[in-house]
């Protein structure tokens, strides 16, 4: 649970949730000599709050139980546990989760499935997924703790009461608050019966109902809850233990939701020094003391201060990052980083609203954007090439399964007219994900390649004649109400040398309203051009306009877009002057600043190129007859495609300009082919392409990923198709792609630049999949496209990469030679991302 809506992460601040329970196994139970004496230090050194002495002698005592006694001994079981909880209460969560789950496989193969260790170990390792904001995840955990806890105690045991208070703890922080209430009631009674009023349980359990309380606003309940925990945990523990820092943590937030400054001031700053010193300087804890205090100077006017404690909170954050993202499957780490949400939007509201024109405020806040935005992509894309390159046989196997995997899973989706069965999903993407996590913590021995991002970095990787401008949505913090108020844009623009600039756009709703207003106009071509490119003028008015002045003599803008920006062309915008911005600059989309870091290193030598064109999809129309200028274009629930003439020609025509280049048509056009392309220099893909939104059936997957795709050879006899090749190559199945050296992926079909949005991290469809697979750069599509005009653009962009061009100034002039004849319906929907450079 937030302590209060602003800058607090993790549960109750500063690691007042039962995380041990007592009937875990514990070091201290008796042990074989010579393990006893290291078994009482480490217990000792916990007890006190010194976990930075504990872990190292915690370490030395797994190696030890593993060494004398095995690797399957309980015992080591026990050990693999305590550190575990050790490095939880560090803020480590990528190296607890490891030990976790070695400690539950090896009780659950000594001593059952259904035994007290087990339970222990399941309350842990759910609590670990609660503190990385994981909930769906730690649900069925904490359920299947519980229910072991209670058959092997009773109903009344402490152990029970622990998982009661953990699971209440979980319910609030989902605002569950009447799930939450009578488990932490229950536990209280508990603990009180068992242990006596003076158990630092009870302390703990009394805080968290407490925080409860105060998120309901009974601050009248809440008060003497936490004044009673705070005099509990001062008279049982040692001075300057963290759980005392947690109770004056927790009190002093709820002075602050008084607007009781004056007296929650002293008690962060209390909370603030003990943090410091217990736990240490880049513990997640001291952050959140640090987020707290700053947020007392802001709502006292000092901004200068906020700052200044702002700056240590984002370096914080950023190192548990880095620390923390190697761990966990997709899901896992998109959870995770939402838990950083409060801080970015606080960072961005203090430059934009309160501190305009100050430059450590626009560096913190640039540097804030560069290292979350698109984070999660830089990341993925990056690991799935070193699993290829680095990953043993073994891990090789697995990444083989995952892909195979994900190709069944969109098969029982798509197979055919209904659902496929939600248990079989489930289970198939519960493995799913638990192989991404093993492959993704083997990335541990490689960690990340760079140093975290900067500004400065950033700059190098600018061309001369360049600007990067980036695009940010976020939630304007609000000293009235002490609330994330409506979204807003916000724009920042950095040049090669000099400080970077940025200011507020207005209200997201405002813009994305006229963003849809003008992607509707684009994309009809019986609109006059007139018309079109009214709205587009004012769509430019909003969000170009403002910052023509800082763009100065660029020709190249490199933009990172970010929400509903990601689904408009750019360079049909129009400018004051009535000319498309194409005719004015280079335009490149990136999904954030930082992937100009990637496409510093330069692709190793790639395979011939691969041209896949007019697949043979045994079209059959049902009622009507085919349409004279077809689109490239799909939807899912008809049964059957149309196909696409002008795809063969594209396709002759491209391959006489690369003789070298495979030309896979008709029958030969398989999804089984494309999967199976080996990092092909260029690879070109000219078919149907299709995004759907939702369905909002709950029993087909959320997963964004199976909602865009290609269609391929065989697509109207996918319901009798094999396993492996039902004509869909969806989004999720590219991602299992080995494309780590492709230069250019073309997609020469409807649809393929759209996706979900995701706010942050981009469009989830066939873009971020070929990112995802490795592919340097991108030439996609945001809307339908004529069949021919698609052929006619393809073969004239390819015609200028022969000549040299860079990627993107190919494109341009294509754009160029047709925007003065033709509607933008035509020519605006192709868009280039990624590299922009000659291809080597």
């Amino acid at each position: 649970m937030n302590t209060r809506g602003f800058l607090v992460l993790g549960a109750i601040a500063l690691g007042s949730s039962l995380i041990l329970g007592l009937s875990s196994p514990s070091l201290c139970q008796p042990t074989p000599l010579p393990f006893q004496e290291l078994a009482n230090q480490i217990d000792q050194l916990r007890q006190e709050g010194n976990i930075q002495a504990a872990i190292p002698l915690a370490e030395r005592f797994v190696t030890l139980v593993e060494n004398t006694l095995g690797n399957d001994h309980p015992l080591l079981a026990a050990a693999l546990n305590e550190l575990g909880k050790l490095q939880v209460e560090q803020g480590n969560y990528a190296a607890a989760l490891p030990l976790y789950q070695r400690a539950l496989a090896i009780y659950e193969q000594t001593r059952g499935a259904d035994q007290p260790e087990v339970s222990a170990v399941l309350n842990n390792l759910a609590n670990l997924y609660r503190a990385q904001g994981n909930n769906e995840a730690a649900l069925p955990v904490f359920q299947r703790s519980l229910a072991i806890a209670e058959k092997s105690f009773g109903s009344n045991h402490p152990e029970v009461a622990v998982i009661l208070n953990n699971l209440g703890l979980l319910y609030t922080e989902q605002k569950n608050y009447p799930r939450a209430l009578p488990l932490y009631q229950r536990a209280l009674r508990i603990f009180e019966q068992a242990l006596g009023e003076k158990s630092p349980y009870v302390a703990t359990t009394l805080n968290n109902l407490a925080g409860l309380y105060r998120a309901q606003k009974n601050y009248a309940a809440a008060l003497p809850l936490y004044q009673q925990a705070l005099k509990i945990r001062e008279q049982i523990l040692p001075q300057g233990h963290p759980d005392i820092a947690a109770s004056l943590n927790n009190l002093a937030t709820l002075y602050f939701d008084q607007r009781n400054y004056s007296a929650a001031l002293p008690l962060y700053q209390r909370t603030l020094e003990i943090a410091q010193l217990r736990l240490g300087e880049t513990h997640p804890n001291t952050a959140t003391a640090l987020s707290n205090l700053a947020a007392v100077y802001w709502q006292l006017g000092n901004f200068p201060q906020t700052l200044a404690l702002l700056k240590n909170v984002q370096e914080i954050e950023e190192k548990n990052l880095r620390q923390n993202l190697i761990v966990g499957s997709e899901d896992y780490k998109r959870n995770y980083l939402k838990t950083f949400q409060d801080s970015t939007d606080a960072i961005l509201t203090l430059h934009l609203r309160h501190l305009p024109q100050d430059s450590e405020a626009i560096a913190l806040a640039l540097t804030t954007i560069l290292r979350r935005k698109g984070r999660l992509l830089d990341f993925l894309s990056q690991n799935q090439a070193r699993l290829r390159r680095q990953l043993p046989a073994p891990d090789q196997a697995k990444l083989q399964e995952l892909a195979t995997l994900r190709t069944t899973i969109a098969n029982l989706v798509f197979a055919s007219a209904e659902p496929a069965a939600l248990p079989q999903l489930q289970q198939l993407q519960a493995r799913a994900n638990q192989l991404e996590a093993e492959l993704s913590l083997r990335s541990a021995a490689f960690r990340e390649l760079t140093q975290p991002v900067t500004i400065a970095a950033i700059q190098r990787a600018i061309p001369a004649n360049a600007v990067l401008i980036e695009f940010i949505r976020y939630r304007p913090y609000d000293l009235r109400t002490q609330q994330f108020g409506e979204p807003r844009y916000g724009v920042y623009v950095l040049r090669p040398t000099g400080q970077p600039l940025g200011k507020d756009l207005g209200p997201a709703a405002e813009i994305e309203a006229q963003v849809r207003q003008t992607r509707f106009r684009l994309a009809d071509p019986r609109l006059p051009k007139t018309e079109v490119q009214r709205a587009a003028q004012a769509l430019a008015a909003r969000v170009i306009t403002p910052i023509r002045p800082w763009i100065g003599n660029a020709t190249h803008l490199l933009i990172a877009p970010d929400g509903e920006l990601n689904t408009i062309p750019f360079q049909a915008l129009v400018d004051a002057q009535g000319r498309y911005l194409v005719e004015s600059y280079l335009i490149t989309l990136l999904t954030s600043g930082r992937e100009l870091l990637r496409l510093q290193s330069r692709p190793a030598s790639a395979n011939t190129p691969l041209i896949i064109a007019d697949p043979s999809f045994d079209h059959s129309l049902r009622g009507g007859s085919q349409s004279a200028a077809p689109l490239r274009s799909l939807d899912l629930r008809g049964l059957s495609f149309a196909p696409l003439p002008g795809t063969a020609e594209e396709a002759q025509a491209v391959k006489a300009l690369f003789p070298q280049a495979q030309l896979l048509r008709q029958a030969a056009a398989t999804e089984a082919a494309v999967k199976a392309a080996n990092s092909p220099k260029i690879l070109h893909l000219a078919t149907h392409g299709f995004f759907l939104p939702h369905s909002g059936n709950k029993d087909i997957p959320e997963n964004p990923l199976l909602r865009s795709g290609l269609a391929l050879a065989g697509f109207n006899q996918r319901q009798r198709g094999s396993d492996v090749d039902d004509g869909v190559l969806t989004a999720l199945e590219v991602t299992g792609m080995n494309l780590s050296n492709t230069e250019l992926v073309v997609l020469s079909a409807c649809d393929t630049g759209r996706g979900e949005v995701v706010n942050g991290e981009g469009v989830y469809g066939l873009r971020r999949a070929f990112t995802l697979a490795g592919a340097r750069s991108q030439v996609s599509t945001l809307w339908k496209v004529d069949d021919q005009v698609t052929r006619d653009m393809m073969v004239a962009f390819y015609q200028n990469l022969r000549r040299g061009m860079g990627r993107t100034e190919a494109l341009r002039q294509v754009q160029l030679q047709r925007l003065q004849k033709e509607s933008p319906y035509y020519w605006a929907a192709f868009v280039s991302s990624g590299d922009w450079s000659p291809l080597t």
